[in-house]
């Protein structure tokens, strides 16, 4: 048995007991009594359109690549990657979306999946300088944003760093020449309109954030800009499950300068988790439960359009 899921295991619950040593269950229940639920209501309408740019995105970077997919399809590695990665830390089950299309395409959606990953990166990076720029003294704002700007041709040829990918060690000797084949219908993508639409939905989850901040506490937008990222970045370091600890005390730590209780920033961060990570796993989870029932019964949706047709 491996020691590492052990290890994360135990981290988040030593992180999240001194979690609520500090803020007690108490305090995080009764932070919801004024909680409006209008902006939660405005956070769900955030996540479904994040969710319907991802997948454009990634049905479009499937086609990009050269592997051709059903709509249907390419929905389904997504939301089956949104599944797994509920369960993996750092969200790394996200990169099994390889596993829901077919075999011989798998080395290939392997590597486009890296690359829509990695656009994701770049996006909270650039929403990381943003916070720096928001917070920090003004000539650590303007050296954050030259720093990026420097990286910025890291971000362009995302495309071919990835291609290579073939050349690490770990690959065994057949995997690492289907590797390499598929690596080659990646160097001509170009990575522009992908990144846009990376820095879209993450600007949508940023976006959730700010109005589940609003449905507890009245802050600005600002509040939301300065702390967004090093959440976002704490629950995805790969030490606890499903980010679980690191999050919350990160957001209770920053959350503290814009006069929001502590009770209030673990409640925030925890919501953030619902409606980004477990509400998408969730729909991923039904709709792969739901089609080998449908593949089953033949006649189950014909049944289903014909019963909706009549009302």
């Amino acid at each position: 048995m491996r020691i590492g899921p052990w290890l994360r295991i135990g981290g988040t619950t030593v992180v999240a007991a001194f979690i609520v040593w500090r803020v007690p269950v108490a305090a995080l229940w009764s932070a919801f009594e004024n909680l409006n639920t209008r902006w939660l209501w405005a956070a769900l309408a955030s996540v479904l359109v994040m969710l319907a740019v991802r997948w454009l995105r990634w049905h479009r970077l499937l086609a990009a690549g050269g592997v051709q997919v059903a709509q249907s399809d390419s929905a389904k590695s997504l939301l089956g990657g949104f599944a797994l990665s509920a369960v993996t830390p750092g969200r790394m089950g996200e990169l099994a979306r390889c596993l829901f299309v077919a075999e011989s395409e798998r080395p290939q959606v392997l590597l486009l999946n890296v690359l829509d990953r990695a656009l994701d990166m770049w996006a909270l990076a650039t929403c990381a300088v943003a916070s720096l720029v928001a917070l920090a003294p003004r000539p650590y704002g303007v050296f954050a944003l030259a720093v990026w700007l420097a990286l910025l041709p890291i971000g362009i040829g995302l495309p071919r760093l990835v291609a290579n990918l073939h050349e690490l060690p770990w690959w065994g000797e057949n995997f690492r020449e289907r590797l390499r084949a598929a690596g080659q219908s990646l160097q001509t993508i170009s990575s522009a309109p992908f990144t846009a639409l990376a820095t879209l939905s993450t600007s949508l989850d940023l976006l959730t954030f700010f109005f589940l901040l609003r449905a507890f506490h009245p802050v600005n937008f600002r509040a939301a800009v300065v702390t967004f990222p090093w959440i976002v970045a704490a629950g995805g370091l790969p030490i606890s499950v499903s980010g679980l600890g690191p999050r919350e005390g990160v957001a209770a730590l920053l959350l503290a300068r814009y006069a929001i209780p502590s009770a209030t920033a673990c409640d925030v961060s925890l919501l953030l988790f619902v409606f980004s990570g477990l509400l998408p796993a969730l729909i991923g989870t039904f709709w792969l439960m739901v089609a080998p029932l449908r593949r089953r019964s033949p006649g189950w949706s014909e049944n289903l359009e014909t019963m909706v047709g009549r009302t």
